[in-house]
């Protein structure tokens, strides 16, 4: 007999009785009540439901990836089609025991196209019941023993230190919680700095939170990294900078980010950019507003006035609403008089005196101008001032300053050079660098914001004084209140100053701080619609913009 004989050998005493009871089975529902079938035909599927459950629980230990959806079918009029295949396949071998490996062949693999099958879903007609709930391959067939499902976990996101060897435990990545926030962390700055033990010293500082407004420009180009390289605070003195652009500068402030990552400054701890003045201005204790629309050809100086007053009435709010409360706040950009007025009138919550406007590199300026005339190096010029407004009216005071701690008048015996050419040298100094340079004088501004802070951050030497633009209310020189008004103050070191008493005004010097007070009143009421005193009402006298800021 060939291999295949067996197909037409006589019918088994079982396929008889098999017949025969299908025959039986025939009659019966024919004679039958409609519930009797009903009951016998939910009896084998009961019976077809613990056999699927049965092969299931035999092939997903050993084959978990194509484990099944499982859905109850007591309650149902269908049966999955996939399901009945493999089961039919196991009736007809199942008297043959050496056809088992072609059972669990044809049952594992349609098992899986019913898992897989996109053309008919069972959850659209059979009641889910425990077996129903979706599990994660190689756990099903744990999830279904003790009845505990599985989800799939999140991803972590990993925040490494400065080195690998450095890292003591898990840091939190400092990322704003607001995901929309248009201020952000830079690169290596992202990274929570938490000193060790042995690292803290009691010299060591806390954090000082510097913001720079207008950072991607020249001059922030040169103070961001006198900032960080500690010149400014001190060598022991970290710093955080909060570096705000705008929309059209935001890739130049990214590019500015990446140097200052490069230079790997160890007091610069934390950077972060971003373009709006309400998150980044946040928590700072020093603002360096330096960003300002320039004049452009044919624009008016009231208009000018009035396009960058707008920029420091709403920088103010922003201070006002998320700054420290004793935050010192340093104007550069011009008219930068009235426009620090401007700023600390829209920041009531900040005392007035914290408000300065650069005037600083004026003051250098004539310093080197009496050094080079009187033929001595700068540092032994001292008492240095500049009276007035950051313009032509500018009054540089040769009265009161002194060369190696004598009065200039009488090391400088040229009267006439005092009082005319002295002026206009400093006037235009930044008009003939530009003529010279082709470009305007960033650094040195820069310098002078660095000078500017560290002469309130360390105690101005006995008997000298240094310039600033401050709020002019209880001033002892009879100049007209509120405006700001470049003086000569002192400091403690504290960051706070006072005015300077021991100060001689003749007539000819206060005839000329009488001119710039004139203009200030007169930039002052063509403002009045940002400072919250009115209509505004321009009656400039002249174009004073000092040459080489036009």
């Amino acid at each position: 007999m060939n291999s295949l004989g067996f197909l037409h050998q006589a019918p088994t005493r079982r396929e008889s009785e098999r017949k025969r009871h299908s025959t039986t089975v025939t009659v019966e529902s024919q004679t039958t009540s409609a519930s009797t079938v009903e009951n016998r035909v939910h009896h084998k599927r009961a019976n077809l439901f613990h056999v699927i459950i049965s092969l299931d629980r035999a092939v997903a230990p050993r084959v978990p990836s194509l484990a099944l959806h499982h859905y109850s079918i007591s309650n149902s009029n269908e049966i999955h089609p996939f399901s009945i295949l493999p089961l039919s396949l196991f009736f007809l071998v199942q008297s043959y025991s050496h056809f088992l490996c072609v059972f669990f062949f044809f049952g594992t693999f349609f098992m899986a196209l019913s898992k897989i099958s996109t053309s008919h879903t069972p959850s659209q007609t059979l009641k889910p019941n425990f077996y129903s709930k979706p599990c994660v391959p190689l756990q099903c067939y744990d999830a279904r023993r003790s009845g505990v499902s599985f989800e799939q976990h999140r991803k972590l996101r990993i925040s490494c230190s400065v080195a690998p060897n450095q890292v003591q435990a898990p840091v939190a990545p400092a990322v704003p919680s607001d995901t929309t926030s248009n201020r952000d962390c830079y690169g290596v700055f992202c990274t929570t700095y938490d000193l060790k033990a042995d690292e803290k010293t009691k010299s060591w500082k806390s954090l000082i939170k510097i913001a720079v407004s207008g950072a991607a420009g020249m001059i922030s180009n040169h103070l961001l990294f006198k900032l960080a390289s500690g010149e400014v605070f001190g060598p022991d003195q970290p710093i955080a900078l909060q570096l705000l652009g705008s929309e059209r500068s935001l890739q130049a402030l990214e590019g500015v980010a990446m140097e200052l990552e490069d230079s790997l400054y160890p007091l610069l701890r934390e950077v972060s950019i971003g373009i709006n003045p309400y998150e980044v201005f946040q928590d700072c204790e020093w603002a360096l507003l330096i960003g300002a629309k320039p004049r452009g050809p044919g624009m008016e100086r009231a208009g000018l006035l009035d396009i960058n007053g707008q920029i420091f009435a709403e920088q103010g709010k922003a201070l006002n609403a998320v700054a420290s409360r004793n935050v010192k706040v340093i104007v550069v950009g011009n008219p930068c008089n009235t426009n620090a007025l401007i700023c600390l009138k829209n920041a009531p919550n900040i005392p007035a005196k914290n408000f300065h406007a650069l005037t600083r590199l004026d003051e250098n300026r004539a310093k080197c101008q009496l050094a080079l005339k009187a033929g001595v190096f700068y540092d032994k010029v001292s008492n240095m001032t500049i009276w007035g407004n950051h313009s032509t009216t500018q009054v540089p005071d040769f009265l009161n300053a002194k060369i190696n701690g004598i009065p200039v008048k009488e090391v400088i015996k040229d009267t006439k050079w005092l009082e005319t050419e002295f002026t206009e040298r400093v006037q235009k100094r930044g008009g003939v660098l530009i003529q010279k340079w082709g470009r305007s004088s960033a650094a040195s501004t820069a310098v002078s914001i660095v000078d500017a802070i560290r002469s309130l951050v360390t105690p101005t030497p006995e008997g000298d004084w240094f310039s600033t633009g401050v709020y002019t209310n209880g001033n002892p020189y009879g100049i007209a209140e509120d405006i700001v008004f470049s003086m000569p103050c002192r400091s403690k070191g504290d960051g706070d100053y006072e005015l300077a008493k021991d100060v001689i005004i003749d007539d000819f010097l206060r005839e000329r701080i009488k001119k710039s007070e004139a203009e200030l009143l007169a930039e002052k009421r063509c403002v009045a619609h940002l400072t919250g005193e009115g209509n505004a009402f321009c009656d400039l006298p002249e174009d004073t913009m000092l040459p080489g800021e036009q």
